[in-house]
């Protein structure tokens, strides 16, 4: 049985909601590693992007490596809010 802190409905009343809280719960928590994981990859490679793009003459390379690059961390802080992360 599903334990529910703050639930207006007790925890042995919640029968069918509970795969669905489950699985909510599994989703943010994913989405929360997911999160860590990319802000943990973005801040380890700093260094290196500082070194190797914005030092040097923008080309093709550069160009692609930012258009990859900043838009899944402008989602990631955009979408945060939704996914119930707060």
């Amino acid at each position: 049985m599903a334990i529910v802190v703050g639930s207006p409905i007790p925890a042995n009343q919640l029968g069918p909601l509970e795969p669905v809280i489950v699985a909510y719960q599994m989703s943010r928590q994913t989405y929360l590693a997911i999160s860590v994981f990319l802000f943990y990859e973005f801040f380890l490679t700093l260094d290196q992007e500082i070194e190797h793009i914005w030092k040097f003459r923008w080309n093709l390379t550069s160009a692609l490596y930012i258009f990859v690059q900043f838009p899944s961390v402008y989602m990631t802080l955009a979408t945060f809010d939704h996914a119930g992360v707060k």
